[in-house]
């Protein structure tokens, strides 16, 4: 199978066999606005024919569409858009309409489960953070939505003055003050974040009976693992794993 992650930022993907949850052939990009054939002729289309195109989509319906069109172009097959549901895997959707979850987040919630077995929170830092609640039953409490880093970022940029916010340097662990306004920006948006992600791991700790598994997902996880208290599960492959468990329940399209 080709399992697709096509989110607002990046687009990932895993060429794996049916079942699989551990990947070794994997691929990540910055998601092209345009020239989409471009982009998965290079990334894909070296590729052999998969037997299922299976996708994660939250680039919206234009970019879906121009996806679900490569690949009928390419290997004659209908792409499988995965959707949210009121209940499946043994999590039930805490969503009054459960279509309107992020996919990303219901995939990546459906792996986490699969891991964990028990209450878990599970954090996804990409262009938002995203945070979820599941109990030891599967209930499905909510979840947060804030900016992620880039997005703090220039949110200063785009509305203050003299402000400069040019790529993170890789310096390693931040110091708490920074002596320049490009580190007192990431710095901060750094310890922004984190501050959440603590707040709430340590408020949802005090609701939930028993021991609660803390996993975290995202491009900037890394980033923010080196600050945040307490322990931490990285699968940075959560949704992909998601989709390769929803995808083994599905009937294959063609």
């Amino acid at each position: 199978m080709l399992l697709v992650d096509a989110g607002n930022t990046r687009i990932k993907w895993a060429n794996v066999e049916h079942d699989a949850l551990d990947f070794s052939n994997t691929g990540c990009a910055a998601r092209p606005e345009e020239g989409l054939q471009s982009f998965a002729d290079e990334a894909w289309g070296a590729l052999p024919r998969p037997d299922r195109v299976v996708i994660a989509n939250v680039a919206g319906q234009s970019f879906g569409d121009k996806l679900a069109a490569w690949v009928k172009k390419t290997w004659e097959l209908r792409a499988e858009f995965v959707v949210p549901q009121r209940a499946a895997f043994g999590i039930r959707n805490a969503y009054a309409e459960p279509g309107k979850l992020g996919v990303d987040r219901w995939a990546a919630m459906v792996a986490a489960y699969h891991h964990v077995k028990g209450a878990a929170c599970i954090i996804d830092c990409g262009t938002a953070i995203t945070i979820d609640i599941l109990t030891k039953s599967g209930e499905h409490q909510g979840g947060l939505i804030v900016p992620g880093l880039a997005m703090m970022r220039h949110a200063l940029v785009d509305n203050t003055k003299g402000i400069l916010c040019e790529a993170p340097r890789a310096t390693g662990t931040p110091t708490i003050l920074a002596r320049d306004t490009q580190g007192g920006v990431q710095g901060g948006t750094l310890y922004a974040a984190v501050a959440v992600i603590d707040r709430v791991v340590a408020d949802v700790a005090t609701e939930i009976r028993g021991e609660m598994t803390c996993v975290i997902t995202g491009g900037d996880a890394p980033a923010l693992l080196v600050l945040l208290a307490g322990a931490y599960r990285h699968e940075p492959d959560l949704v992909l794993q998601g989709l390769a468990i929803i995808a083994a329940t599905l009937s294959p399209s063609r």
